[in-house]
């Protein structure tokens, strides 16, 4: 990856291709961040739930940090909301694989003992499940 410098900020580019990174109207490193924790989170979820040919119609993930007020306003805690929608889910299986998502994600990992991470799960019961 190659941060360049321009006007605004910063462009990242990647093999995956470009992202404007700054402090006005485009990605701001601690939406990267936060970002980062919420998509690692629900890469493992679905993996698991994978490995164990669970069928779901659709997954979402709703991420929110907490800022502290002083400067240079580190975050302190991220929230990740996980909904899962589907029909006939085992809401048990589902919860006891969920427990397992923190402690397999890179990211939380990395950023633990310095930014709190609090993952809560709502699962959605539905007529169909598609995969």
């Amino acid at each position: 990856m190659t941060l360049r410098a321009d006007d605004q900020g910063f462009t990242l580019t990647s093999e995956h291709g470009t992202m404007k990174i700054n402090k006005a109207d485009d990605f701001r490193p601690g939406d990267l961040l936060e970002t980062s924790i919420g998509a690692c989170s629900g890469l493992v979820f679905k993996r698991l739930l994978t490995n164990r040919g669970i069928n779901y119609s659709d997954l979402s993930i709703e991420t929110d940090k907490v800022q502290a007020k002083e400067e240079p306003e580190p975050i302190k805690k991220v929230d990740v909301h996980v909904t899962l929608k589907g029909s006939n889910l085992d809401e048990k299986l589902i919860r006891r694989l969920f427990n397992h998502v923190y402690t397999n994600c890179t990211i939380a990992q990395s950023v633990k003992g310095a930014i709190e991470v609090e993952e809560t799960l709502e699962i959605v019961q539905t007529q169909e499940a598609l995969q």
